[in-house]
């Protein structure tokens, strides 16, 4: 083979070499575009997946905070009405005891005779009436009727010795017991008790 055919066969090579050279690049280049586009595309999907993840996450976070902070203010208003429940109830019995104390009053006996009178305006009428003490007040009875018929005699009232099932106070009732009033302290008690409620509320 010739100097002249070496040279072209060289030369042939290196141009094989330089296009294969070029084109090995460019595939390179096509190849690192290719997995620069697929991590940013990953990545990309990363960073979404990530805050939906913590969108979710502070979500639930807030639901179980708001449901605990619900819970919290559920048992506070629980415990406030326990509170307040007990409140009352020693209320209504320091107010009973005192009731009952009046017995110890020396014008305990006007006292239910005054309760006698009110009760007699809530059975309007004034037809015969009748009442009944507690068995610790019946020996009183008499003697309130006579006090209740010289302030209101056009009422007719007369005492029932069978004593009542109460602490104090009295129960009115016509002759027939077609109709009563409670006028015992448990009843006024409880009466009071809206009255008695209005007056904690403020202190818790």
């Amino acid at each position: 083979m010739s100097d002249g055919q070496d040279e072209k066969l060289i030369a042939l090579r290196d141009l094989i070499l330089d296009k294969a050279e070029a084109e090995a690049d460019l595939i390179v280049r096509k190849a690192q575009e290719e997995a620069d586009s697929k991590l940013r595309e990953e990545l990309s999907r990363i960073d979404q997946e990530t805050e939906l993840i913590l969108s979710e996450a502070r979500s639930r976070t807030e639901e179980v905070r708001r449901r605990q902070i619900i819970a919290a203010e559920r048992e506070v208003a629980r415990e406030k009405l326990r509170l307040q429940n007990r409140l009352l109830s020693e209320a209504k019995r320091m107010l009973l005891d005192e009731l009952i104390s009046f017995r110890e009053r020396d014008d305990y006996q006007l006292i239910l005779v005054g309760l006698l009178l009110e009760a007699e305006e809530a059975l309007p009428g004034g037809g015969p009436l009748k009442f009944r003490l507690s068995g610790a007040d019946a020996f009183m009875g008499s003697e309130v009727a006579k006090g209740a018929s010289r302030l209101r005699p056009q009422v007719v009232v007369r005492f029932d010795p069978d004593p009542a099932p109460i602490v104090g106070g009295l129960w009115l009732a016509t002759e027939d017991g077609r109709r009563q009033v409670s006028a015992d302290w448990q009843t006024k008690v409880n009466e009071l008790a809206d009255v008695l409620a209005s007056r904690i509320m403020p202190l818790l």
